[in-house]
């Protein structure tokens, strides 16, 4: 642990200064998480209000002199441990930011984008696009502008990428994304030729008990992290995961009253992210590092545990009971197993299947950079939307909550964030690899992987970037794990 304490002065009085700002995102989050699940809905504009004010409040903090020049002085400085030059990394990323964004823009932003999801959320319920279109174009605009601020080389979307994945680029995407697009399609054609292929399985119109599933869930939450007093689960519009520190950590699911694994498999997925800042190391709490900040390593972790986990023969078959009872149908696990892992396009990227997920990915990104460019407009997101899931899938939506306003994230400002899920995903079949010797597919005692995960990614928070936790681990990222993965396992399926 030797390596883990912050011995130097100038990071100490740094860390102190930083305890002010790390309040106000405390806060903030408080707030943004009660905006999700429990405040009332004519609270938006008052919660909007509050929580621009608290972002410029944190940009004055961060941009006071004697920070920054803390920060520049602990720069040059050698023999630093690496939490040390993990702090310094993370504060000079989040200074370009705050140095080149205006403070009315900041406040501007973080009040549109707060009374933005409460529209979305009715827009959403209407199936109405037209009703979050305006807000819409208000952040691409000013997300336009705030690549402008924060410069670009090559494309202005390479500036919102980087805010997500620090130093990701479009072209390292793309690149990416074409060397998985023709594997891909490859496979998902074999198996919709396979005679095993169906199109409907009977579980996803089987109603269920929602109070059975919100029993069930809370076991599942019980089996894969015991200490409840650091861990909540709630619901909302859409899933998602929000780390106050690594003693409060909470996460949503939701219930659609039929097709129960959407919301089994929500849960599994997001513990995945609460997992990584529940095992953050006590030491970086209230500092820059503190949980993890890497988009791509976060979405490993989430898209692990949903994937060979949630999915898997032994987690399935130790909830089979609970499932039945939820649907009053007696299952064998075979046909929850094949519910599971099901492979089918369809409308929904939350309940996509490994195959063709990515697709799902591809749209969004070929969208939000297009916009990002301005060869696309907001207005005819509906038909570009379903123009590419026809040529992606050959299915078109039928409403628009089942297509453009299916996601939470734009809403929220979130633009360069999808890519991240794909990478993370590929990234999550590397971590499996590593950790084989373990079974995941035929056992239930997940310490061992906990621990695992926590002594290779979990403990560092944000101290190395995804390049310097893969070197760490001795490992390089390769998408071809991945597609080995699927080749093998959606062959033995199909």
């Amino acid at each position: 642990m030797q390596n883990w304490l912050f011995k130097n002065k100038t990071i100490l009085s740094i860390l102190d200064k930083y305890k002010d700002m790390w309040a106000l995102s405390y806060a903030s989050g408080v707030a943004g998480w009660d905006l999700e699940t429990y405040m009332p809905e004519m609270g938006a504009m008052a919660r909007g209000e509050a929580l621009g004010r608290l972002s410029t409040i944190r940009q004055r903090l961060f941009l006071d002199k004697e920070f920054i020049g803390l920060i520049h002085r602990a720069e040059k400085q050698k023999n630093l441990t690496d939490p040390e030059r993990g702090v310094i990394r993370v504060l000079l990323h989040s200074l370009k930011f705050y140095e080149k964004l205006p403070p009315k823009f900041l406040e501007d932003f973080s009040r549109l984008t707060s009374q933005a999801t409460v529209v979305w959320r009715g827009a959403k319920a209407k199936d109405n696009f037209k009703l979050f279109e305006p807000q819409l174009s208000k952040i691409f605009d000013m997300n336009r502008r705030m690549s402008d601020f924060l410069g670009y080389k090559d494309s202005p979307y390479d500036a919102l990428l980087d805010q997500f994945e620090e130093g990701l680029t479009s072209r390292e995407v793309e690149r990416f994304f074409g060397e998985i697009k023709e594997p891909l399609k490859n496979l998902l054609v074999r198996i919709e030729k396979s005679p095993k292929f169906f199109k409907k399985h009977k579980l996803e119109n089987a109603l269920y008990d929602e109070a059975t599933i919100k029993s069930l869930n809370l076991k599942i939450m019980k089996l894969l992290w015991a200490d409840s007093s650091r861990l909540r689960l709630d619901i909302s519009t859409h899933p998602f995961t929000t780390s106050f520190s690594n003693t409060d950590t909470r996460i949503t699911t939701w219930y659609h009253k039929k097709d129960f694994g959407r919301s089994i498999l929500a849960v599994v997925h997001e513990f995945g992210h609460a997992l990584y800042d529940l095992q953050c190391t006590d030491q970086l709490e209230m500092t820059p590092i503190q949980g993890g900040s890497s988009l791509v390593i976060h979405e490993s972790q989430s898209r692990f545990w949903e994937n060979f986990v949630g999915r898997s023969e032994s987690f399935i078959q130790y909830f089979l009971k609970d499932m039945s009872a939820a649907v009053q149908l007696k299952l064998s696990a075979g046909e929850v197993y094949s519910y599971f892992n099901k492979v089918r396009p369809g409308l929904l990227r939350v309940e996509a299947d490994e195959v063709t997920y990515h697709f799902h990915i591809m749209l969004r990104f070929e969208i939000e950079k297009g916009l990002i460019e301005g060869k696309l407009k907001v207005k005819d997101l509906p038909e570009i939307w379903n123009s590419k899931m026809k040529d992606y899938l050959g299915i078109v939506p039928k409403r628009d909550s089942d297509g453009i306003l299916q996601d939470i994230h734009w809403s929220m400002g979130s633009v360069g964030y999808f890519p991240t899920y794909s990478l993370g995903t590929f990234l999550g079949a590397q971590w499996e690899h590593e950790i084989s010797n373990m079974k995941i597919s035929k056992s239930t005692n997940y310490k061992e992987i906990e621990k695992w995960l926590g002594e290779h990614i979990h403990k560092y928070g944000s101290t190395y970037t995804l390049e310097e936790l893969l070197k760490k681990n001795g490992m390089k990222f390769d998408p071809k794990v991945n597609l080995n993965y699927l080749l093998e396992k959606y062959s033995k399926i199909y």
